[in-house]
Formats: structure tokens, sequence, C-alpha cells
């Protein structure tokens, strides 16, 4: 069995040429190179920082994804696949922003429908995601497989450039009202088993 060290030089060497890119062009990532090569690491044993908030009625949970969670969702899939982590399609899965959506725990039940999602930081200021996309992970042109499904169906993903540190509260605005969630800091530093067993 490969040594950690040299498991994390051959990830950081994975991820220097997958993030190879043209003078003046954009990283692919917020995240440092030894950030995104750390959960590259933590991905490929199945495990990353996904925040899953559990339903209080039995209807939805709610799924965040840091950039962090990201990297490490999108490490698990190109292992579970047989992928090298420098292979085309991870670098343009590996996308930025911070990513939340809500799954149906009860397939009998209609979920109410979401207009918009807000998020609340300790300091009390509102943040609105800056897009809304209904969305499937992929490898590049790739569905993905090996991975649980809440992480792979996303409708809809409502994206966020940035979210505050520690902990948050989310505002679920749908047609019948508003629902209140909360993630501690502590849910936001919890490790998910990421790929089906």
């Amino acid at each position: 069995m490969l040594s950690r060290n040299l498991l994390s030089a051959l990830v950081i060497g994975s991820f220097s040429v997958l993030t190879a890119a043209p003078p003046g062009s954009q990283s692919p990532s917020s995240s440092t190179q030894e950030e995104t090569a750390h959960w590259f690491a933590v991905g490929q044993s199945c495990q990353a920082p996904v925040t899953r908030i559990p339903s209080r009625d039995g209807m939805f949970d709610i799924y965040i994804e840091s950039p962090a969670a990201r990297a490490a969702v999108i490490a698990a899939t190109a292992t579970v696949m047989h992928l090298p982590l420098s292979a085309p399609g991870v670098k343009t899965a590996l996308k930025d922003g911070h990513r939340i959506w809500v799954v149906n725990t009860d397939q009998s039940l209609i979920a109410p429908s979401i207009d918009r999602i807000t998020v609340r930081g300790d300091r009390g200021e509102d943040i609105e995601a800056m897009d809304v996309r209904r969305e499937r992970l992929f490898i590049g042109t790739v569905a993905s497989h090996g991975i649980i499904e809440p992480l792979r169906r996303r409708f809809q993903e409502f994206i966020f450039q940035t979210l505050p540190k520690g902990s948050l509260n989310l505002r679920l605005h749908t047609r019948t009202g508003v629902q209140r969630y909360q993630a501690t800091e502590q849910d936001r530093s919890l490790l998910m088993r990421v790929c089906n067993e």
C-alpha cells in the first residue's frame, strides 16, 4: 500500500497537471492546489465534507457542497469510475462556488416547489444565489455512477459564489411559505460517505 506522503505527492502531481492552463486563463477553482489535492485524497477514500441537514418534517433533506466538498466528490467519482484524476472530464467537473440543493425524501408526497434559497450567516447578512441549475453530476460527458443518488441528482441546484464560515441559517422560499433550517459549524465539518456500498 502507498504511504500517505507518496499518495499526497502523487495527488498533488496529478492536480498540477489537471490545473495547468494557458497564461491569463482562470483557474477552475478558488482553492489552492494544496487544498484541492488534500480533498482529492480524501475523496479517493469515498469521503467528502458534504453537509447534510436532515428533514424536520419527513419531506426533504438539504445538501451543501463547498468547493472542498466538490473536489472530494469529483475525486471519489473518478476513483469508482476508474478514471485518472488528470482526465480532462475531471477538470470540467471541478467547478467553483458553493451549491445547495434539496432532496425529496418521501417519493409518495409532492414536495413544495422551491422558488429560492437565501442564506444568513452569523453577522446577519442575507445571501442570494447567483444562479439556479438543474444538474446531474457528470465527469466530462460521462454520467457518474457509484456515487449516492442525492449527490448525483441536483434538481434544483442553487449556486452561491461564497458562503460565510461558521453556522448558517437557510431559508427555503416556497409557494406555501418560508421554511427555516440551520447548519451548525459542526455539521459543516463532518465527512460523509459518498460512494454506494
